[in-house]
């Protein structure tokens, strides 16, 4: 036993890598990557040391996030590039320690391999180096098996389709990155082009439209939508109608926003044509006020449909420096624009950080709810502060005199995770495996003449914005016509699954977290 305890050792590393990166188990996948690793200690220790290491290291580094997040897609790759330092430190501030602790003893498991690779006294003769190249046939042979088997399915030879963990995961990776940088190539050569609207006519009904994005706010934890905490009070009150069925588009900012902001032709992205060049072929002043981040090497999507506004002011420039601001730091922005004159109707965005994770760093004031935990009770105070906002938004508008509408929803909900334990229990972006309360939304329209509050239970999709955008702003354009927000009519509800589009219905529930749990 202890003079096989090397391979033993390695045999179960190898196994354990697949759920370490939470890649495909197989069987064969696993025996490969031994295999392999067996190969390289076999030919030269300081080759094994040098590859081992590397993967040991990357599950090391990996293993926090893909405990709470599994594997990460293309999107987070671009959540990745998009975040700054001070997101990044949140991001680690809401990993529990136990899956620091699983990475610690990781790193000293595969130390230990090491060690003991280091110690392995290994014979070099021939009969050794025919055992040696027929360990790597096998192992090379496992590995390509799958890849060679889908050339006529996926138009070529694609290492992300083996089940050798190690590799499929950089491969992965890679094509991932690959894929990131080519969207970010497309929306930089087509956002500035000439969009392809037809506007036939426009007839704002109001002078102000202000459109308020949401951060990461699920409904059932509203007051507004019968959570039993008062949370929501202004828009359980206020003069305008109140949807209980929106539903996002996606599970995280960038890729539900994009799909709710941009028309889709065959379905790509026509990144000119977005919600800023219908408004300003409208005939709008259009004004951009975000407490969420605009430049970096990577700027976000969003920023850049943004840069598009006549006026755009960021509290943040979305750097390693780039500090925690409260969303309440828009407020005397946009007082100061609403006081300006202007001879054209304006539409105001505002991009706020809601209830964006890491939960108490949102918060102006300490928490002050007591519901099942900290995070929850964070949590909870989020939504009461951006409920807050949204009256402020709305005295602001009233203080003008002038005839106005304004639109309220999150851009996506948020998960479950460690439902079971008290402490740790929270909630998180659904990136990987999301279910229904990802894309359960809120969604608020509140005009100058309405005269009663109303809610209106009907399944709406964040798909169809566009056209219930350009309904809403009076402007007529052939492509987005025949569509209402507040209309009785239905939506079918697909949702974007970071993958593919699927049913809404296909996907697991997700109750609300009680002592009952």
């Amino acid at each position: 036993m202890k003079k096989y305890l090397f391979e033993i050792l390695l045999l179960l590393f190898s196994v354990a890598i697949p759920l370490a990166l939470d890649m495909n188990l197989a069987v064969y996948g696993m025996l490969a990557t031994f295999l392999l690793f067996l190969t390289l200690r076999r030919v030269n220790y300081w080759l094994f040391a040098i590859i081992f290491g590397f993967v040991l290291l990357t599950c090391v580094l990996f293993l926090p996030q893909i405990i709470w997040f599994g594997h990460p897609p293309a999107t987070m790759i671009g959540a990745f590039f998009e975040t700054d330092f001070q997101e990044s430190k949140e991001f680690m501030q809401q990993l529990p320690f136990y899956s620091y602790g699983v990475s610690v003893l990781t790193l000293l498991f595969g130390s230990f391999i090491l060690y003991l690779g280091k110690k392995k006294k290994t014979i070099y003769n021939r009969q050794q180096w025919f055992i040696t190249l027929g360990i790597g046939i096998v192992g090379v042979a496992l590995t390509v098996y799958r890849p060679f088997t889908k050339i006529r399915e996926e138009g070529g030879f694609q290492w992300q389709n083996t089940r050798t963990a190690p590799i499929a995961f950089y491969a992965s990776i890679y094509h991932n990155v690959k894929n990131y940088k080519q969207l970010r190539k497309e929306l930089n050569q087509s956002i500035e082009g000439t969009p392809s609207w037809q506007v036939v006519s426009a007839k704002p009904k109001y002078m102000n439209y202000v459109l308020v994005i949401g951060e990461s706010v699920r409904k059932d934890y509203m007051s507004l939508y019968g959570f039993p905490i008062e949370n929501s009070s202004f828009l359980k009150s206020a003069k305008g109608t109140i949807i209980d069925g929106y539903t996002a588009t996606a599970p995280n900012t960038t890729t539900a926003l994009l799909r709710m902001f941009l028309k889709q032709k065959n379905g790509d992205f026509v990144y000119a044509d977005n919600l800023i060049s219908l408004a300003k072929m409208g005939g709008f002043d259009t004004y951009w006020l975000s407490n969420q981040g605009s430049v970096g090497e990577w700027d976000t999507p969003i920023a850049k449909i943004a840069s598009l506004c006549d006026h755009k002011v960021f509290t943040k420039k979305g750097d390693y420096s780039s500090m925690n601001i409260y969303d309440s730091a828009l407020l005397p922005v946009l007082q100061r624009f609403l006081e300006e004159k202007s001879a054209r109707p304006r539409l105001f965005v505002l991009h706020i950080m809601g209830s964006h994770i890491y939960f108490p760093e949102r918060l102006e004031q300490s928490v002050h709810y007591n519901y099942y935990n900290r995070n929850f009770s964070a949590y909870l105070q989020t939504i009461e502060q951006t409920d807050k906002f949204l009256q402020r938004v709305y005295e602001l508008l009233e203080a003008q005199h002038h005839p106005f509408s304004m639109l309220y929803f999150a851009d996506h909900g948020l998960m479950t995770k460690d439902r079971s334990s008290s402490f740790f229990a929270t909630l998180t972006h659904g990136d990987t495996h999301p279910n229904k309360a990802v894309y359960r939304i809120p969604f608020a329209l509140l005009s100058s003449d309405d005269r009663e509050h109303k809610v209106v239970k009907v399944p709406k999709s964040g798909f169809y914005f566009l056209k219930g955008y350009a309904h809403w702003l009076g402007i007529d354009e052939p492509t987005l016509r025949g569509y209402e927000f507040l209309s009785a009519t239905p939506d079918s509800l697909k949702v974007f699954n970071q993958y593919e589009n699927v049913p809404l219905e296909s996907l697991e529930e997700d109750n609300i977290i009680t002592d009952n749990k």
